[in-house]
């Protein structure tokens, strides 16, 4: 810069008696370039690098030059967000993956560790295993400390002649007849009375109530675990005085909702008595369960086969039917007494 610059550039500065001011302007004194004096590869001697062994004639350590100062970025704000969004993508797709294997392989995730059906189950099957369950649900149920009745399983037969269920309809719903040829169980409850009458307390509706539920119980441990069983039977005692044509006809696809759940989800595991069987959970669906597949019982023979009769139950039918047998009765009894006099034989006087 010449002399006449100098000048210039003072003429512009104020004024400045006390000699305050710079000579110079500092920004001027800045290096034009903002990289770093030495290359980053270039090396750095440290002043305090001194061995302080006098004998050993080392050099002063010598580093690399270091580049511009690392940042430490903090914890984004939005993270939390982004690890549970990649932790629920995962989840996702292993659950897609465990509902794909069960697709192709046809397997429950929960394999055979669900709950069982019930506690107790017959060890056979066939005319056996009825008779295991006859013995295991009769002992369930008892009235004033004592069981109620005894329960007998056989085949839908007759003197070992087969049966076919013949049902009829009321006339309301057109008094058809419906044939069922399938393999069942007939279940006879008897107490220790005449006929297979209960041979104590008292005949009540709590009662009869009870008996349809032992009667139901029969016939889902049945269709449970009989697998050639496709309709099921049974028996009511009769009451005092007259015969036993009450009985209960179930097929296994009208308890279909019942087999396919648990057995305590539809009947409590102990068996109720007489005195509290209207108080307990399940004395509902008993009712619902059983009414419409109670019907009245008469045994007849026609176009030479064996057929199990069973018409829509009301009180009314069963006190005509119950006339009708006694009346049976005593025309079998008069015959009976005719033959008997008629084969007696004649005694000759002499």
């Amino acid at each position: 810069m010449s002399e006449s610059d100098d000048k210039s550039e003072l003429s512009k500065r104020p004024w400045d008696p006390a000699g305050t001011q710079p000579k110079h302007d500092p920004a001027s004194l800045l290096p034009e370039s903002s990289e770093p004096l030495l290359p980053p590869d270039a090396e750095v001697v440290e002043s305090d690098a001194i061995d302080d062994d006098p004998d050993r004639d080392l050099l002063p350590q010598r580093h690399q030059a270091a580049g511009a100062p690392a940042v430490a970025a903090g914890p984004s704000e939005y993270a939390p967000r982004f690890q549970f969004m990649t932790g629920a993508l995962v989840a996702v797709g292993i659950a897609a993956l465990i509902g794909i294997t069960v697709a192709i392989v046809g397997i429950s995730p929960g394999g055979d560790g669900g709950p069982a059906w019930s506690s107790w189950k017959p060890t056979t099957g066939g005319l056996q295993g009825a008779t295991e369950i006859a013995s295991h649900i009769a002992g369930a149920y008892r009235d004033q400390g004592k069981q109620l009745v005894k329960v007998d399983a056989n085949d839908i037969s007759y003197k070992g002649i087969p049966l076919l269920v013949a049902m009829r309809k009321s006339a309301e719903e057109g008094g058809a007849i419906q044939v069922h040829e399938e393999k069942g169980v007939l279940y006879q409850m008897c107490g220790l009375g005449v006929n297979c009458q209960i041979d104590s307390g008292k005949p009540s509706k709590e009662r009869m109530l009870l008996l349809r539920r032992e009667g139901l119980e029969l016939a889902l441990y049945s269709f449970r675990y009989l697998k050639d069983v496709k309709q099921v039977v049974v028996l009511i005692p009769a009451t005092p005085g007259k015969a036993q044509t009450i009985a209960l006809y179930f097929s296994r696809d009208s308890l279909r909702p019942e087999l396919d759940r648990p057995l305590t989800s539809s009947l409590l595991p102990a068996a109720p008595t007489t005195k509290t069987i209207t108080l307990s959970p399940d004395a509902r669906l008993v009712d619902q369960t059983t009414n419409p597949y109670l019907f009245s019982l008469m045994g007849s023979s026609f176009n030479d086969r064996g057929y199990l009769v069973l018409d829509p139950y009301s009180p009314s039918a069963d006190r005509a039917l119950q006339k009708r047998l006694k009346e049976q009765q005593k025309q079998a009894a008069a015959a009976a007494a005719q033959a008997a006099a008629g084969s007696t034989p004649a005694t000759s006087g002499g």
